[in-house]
């Protein structure tokens, strides 16, 4: 009798899909727990009796944590093999998400939160130079970078009615819950499919002096942004906290300017398509993250929908991204860089003063189109300023370059979320006067908003167009 034989590894072809449903999903998640948390807001709140104030920390704590360790988390995936550190966070994030779902305290719940953020912050790195390695050929690679980001900003799509379903019917907490199983799966992937050697060693030391400043300068500065946002910024402890993070911020680029192996090498900033693509990531995670944390109070607090309802009133603008990222991909090889992010910086910008139209009455119209626009202008940054990054640095500064994008995304988020969010009334709900003084706030950060995405749009342009 014949016996069948399964084969003991993919074939080349199978393996490559693998590794990037492997490392897609792991974006997802990260990505997820950035906007699924979004629309939960108010019921944590409720919950816990947070004020606004407290809602940005359960928000940033994570951001904040996650921004601040991604250099040495892309860093020590150089170091010590990205498959491997890959796996470590995704097993830290699955730890954080668990004790996040049982926090019985606002405060118990941020710090499960900074939990998350530093496992997203040792496995989101590993993530891009697990592909750039695995696709070695540019148009190829161009392509699975197009499908990476289009997956992970999926999550813009199914995160807010995900998290709208679940807080409905399961409550807050079920938003972390559902993060577990996803992790078993992507780590399943992982050990099957990714190589370790397909990862090259290159670093000799950790720049433990640059890490410390660079981490204190981001957590000073977000902390004075959203404490200012509570008490006012000429109070002491705001300005306290930005003199200090401002001070931080020097520290850290005199020691990266002096450091032998930086943790961020500031001469890559020379190459005009890699600084354009790192402002652009801040812009972009400003505009967008920022947005989605005002709205989803909005949608909620002000007009009244439910999570779900919130949730599904963010289609327009995170399908029409999810459509938008493959299609670039495809197109950047005959493109180049730099349109594609001035055009997608104007558009962000362009859509976001479009909804300075919304009022506490607006039905979907208003709303709606300014997303479509905000959508397809993320997706137009995304895909490029992945591929411009990795483009310009060596195979085995991979980490180094994709946690530096990555890290100017979310510290793009975290003053996003900060600074818009200092707009919005830091009052009960139930006051009278509540509804309007929060469109105020949302049509000044929308100003912000508008203005952060034209400056990136000008930087874009100024670049060269690496193609």
């Amino acid at each position: 009798m014949r016996t069948l034989t399964v084969p003991r590894r993919p074939t080349a072809g199978l393996r490559e899909a693998l590794v990037l449903v492997a490392v897609s999903l792991g974006q997802f998640l990260i990505q997820l727990d950035l906007t699924i948390v979004n629309v939960a807001l108010p019921s944590i709140g409720a919950d816990l009796g947070v004020s606004a104030s407290g809602l940005q920390w359960v928000v940033d704590g994570y951001n904040v944590a996650m921004a601040s360790l991604l250099l040495i988390g892309g860093r020590l995936g150089d170091r010590s093999g990205h498959k491997r550190v890959y796996l470590v966070g995704i097993a830290v994030f699955a730890l954080g998400s668990g004790l996040c779902a049982v926090a019985p305290t606002a405060g118990e719940l941020t710090a499960s939160r900074i939990l998350q953020g530093i496992g997203a912050a040792i496995e989101l790195p590993a993530t891009l130079a697990i592909l750039s390695h695995t696709f070695t050929d540019p148009r190829r690679r161009a392509q699975a970078m197009g499908i990476w980001a289009s997956v992970a900003g999926s999550s813009l799509v199914i995160g807010p009615v995900l998290g709208g379903a679940l807080v409905a019917a399961f409550g807050w907490r079920s938003v972390f819950v559902v993060n577990l199983p996803v992790v078993v799966l992507v780590a399943l992937l992982t050990v099957r499919t990714v190589r370790a050697g397909d990862i090259e060693r290159g670093v000799r030391s950790l720049d433990v002096r640059g890490q410390m400043l660079g981490s204190a300068a981001l957590v000073l500065l977000a902390g004075g942004a959203i404490e200012g946002g509570r008490l006012g910024f000429a109070s002491a402890l705001p300005a306290g906290l930005l003199v200090a993070g401002a001070l931080a911020l020097v520290g850290f680029v005199i020691a990266e300017r002096r450091h032998p192996d930086p943790v961020l090498p500031l001469g890559y900033f020379r190459n005009a398509g890699y600084a354009a693509a790192n402002v652009n990531g801040f812009v972009m995670g400003f505009a967008t993250i920022g947005l989605l944390f005002v709205f989803s109070l909005f949608f909620q607090q002000v007009q009244g929908f439910s999570p779900v309802g919130a949730g599904a009133r963010f289609l327009p603008l995170t399908v029409a991204f999810v459509i938008t990222g493959p299609v670039v991909g495809r197109l950047i090889d005959r493109l180049g860089h730099r349109m594609p992010m001035a055009s997608g910086a104007v558009l962000v910008a362009v859509g976001a003063l479009l909804l300075l139209r919304v009022d506490a009455g607006s039905g979907l119209a208003p709303v709606g189109w300014p997303f479509v626009l905000i959508g397809v202008g993320y997706g137009l940054l995304s895909t490029p300023m992945a591929a411009a990054v990795m483009g310009a640095v060596p195979p085995e500064r991979a980490g180094m370059a994709s946690s530096t994008n990555l890290t100017a995304r979310l510290v793009g988020g975290v003053f996003g979320i900060a600074v818009l969010g200092a707009s919005l009334p830091n009052t009960v709900v139930d006051a009278p006067d509540f509804p309007q003084r929060f469109v105020d706030g949302l049509h000044a950060a929308l100003i912000a908003a508008a203005v952060v995405a034209m400056a990136g749009a000008v930087v874009a342009l100024r670049g060269r167009a690496d193609r």
